[in-house]
């Protein structure tokens, strides 16, 4: 499939899935929130040009805001972690930098680089949505509890679909 056209089906179909399925589902008394829209922005091209990055996660954010009545919860955690998306690919670029044809996905890049990425930015996006949330100190801890549980369950939600649906390579 036509690369250009992928990428606008997997941010429509994470999008989806997050309002249709994962929105009111709450685990273990709100500390198992599922926050699939953000695999859409974690899978974009490792050369997305940040203001372009920034762009597509207000979009992201922002559709979930529309459907779930967030006020701007979801759009204001998807861009704090697509600020700081940017900084955390120059961190764990290989020495020589990402090639042209690296992919941010478990098949290209490995289990321990997604795994590491992955939980970086999902703990930024769910820190800031769950401090909003708490909106007093006294709720902050319990909030960022609640952070924790949540970006471990993401990612290993992520990782489980990842590996289903991405092809494996072909042995000779």
């Amino acid at each position: 499939m036509n690369p250009a056209l992928l990428i606008p089906l997997q941010l429509l179909l994470t999008c989806a899935l997050q309002v249709l399925f994962f929105q009111n589902m709450a685990l273990w008394e709100g500390y198992g929130i599922l926050t699939f829209h953000t695999l859409g922005i974690l899978l974009l091209p490792l050369n997305t040009r940040p203001i372009i990055l920034m762009f597509v996660s207000a979009t992201v954010g922002a559709v979930v805001d529309l459907f779930a009545f967030g006020g701007g919860l979801f759009t204001s955690s998807a861009v704090a972690m697509g600020l700081f998306l940017p900084f955390i690919n120059r961190l764990l670029a290989p020495r020589e930098g990402y090639e042209v044809t690296d992919e941010p996905s478990i098949k290209s890049m490995g289990i321990q680089w997604f795994s590491i990425r992955t939980i970086a930015a999902l703990l930024i996006h769910n820190l800031w949505m769950f401090s909003l949330e708490a909106g007093r100190w006294n709720l902050i801890l319990s909030g960022w509890g609640k952070a924790v549980t949540s970006t471990l369950l993401c990612w290993l939600l992520f990782t489980v679909v990842l590996q289903l649906v991405q092809a494996k390579g072909k042995k000779r």
